[in-house]
């Protein structure tokens, strides 16, 4: 017997679905144009220290309503799940297909860190915060 071995505690199918129902209503909120600064920083990784990039970005889209459509979240393990998600403006796709991570983190599915970066540098900005990871 290796006990050193650490397992991935496994989830029932009713966890597997209400954590990728979860994923995917916190993510259509991280998104959504009408989601105020504080929430939109309560549903990603380390929101605090994202303000001000979060302001900037959504502030420049204020103009036109941004939404993001979930096409499919794989939980990796019981804290981390791969997201492939389109983000919309206006209801027109200007992401297709982006790869995203997901981890739960007090009980709550978060975008991670890497997602919004990965989504900060296409627009060309790569905050402080960003620099670390």
């Amino acid at each position: 017997n290796n006990h050193s071995k650490t397992t991935i505690q496994s989830l029932t199918p009713a966890q597997t679905n209400a954590a990728k129902q979860q994923i995917e209503t916190n993510w259509k909120n991280f998104f959504a144009a009408s989601t105020s600064l504080q929430g939109r920083e309560k549903l990603l990784q380390n929101g605090s220290n994202f303000s001000q990039p979060l302001q900037t970005e959504f502030a420049s889209l204020s103009s036109q309503a941004s939404s993001a459509d979930i096409s499919s979240a794989s939980l990796v393990n019981s804290t981390s799940a791969n997201v492939m998600y389109t983000v919309e403006l206006d209801g027109q796709p200007v992401l297709r297909d982006q790869k995203g991570e997901a981890l739960l983190i007090n009980n709550s599915w978060e975008v991670s860190d890497t997602t919004l970066c990965g989504l900060l540098s296409l627009g060309g900005n790569n905050p402080t915060a960003c620099k670390n990871l």
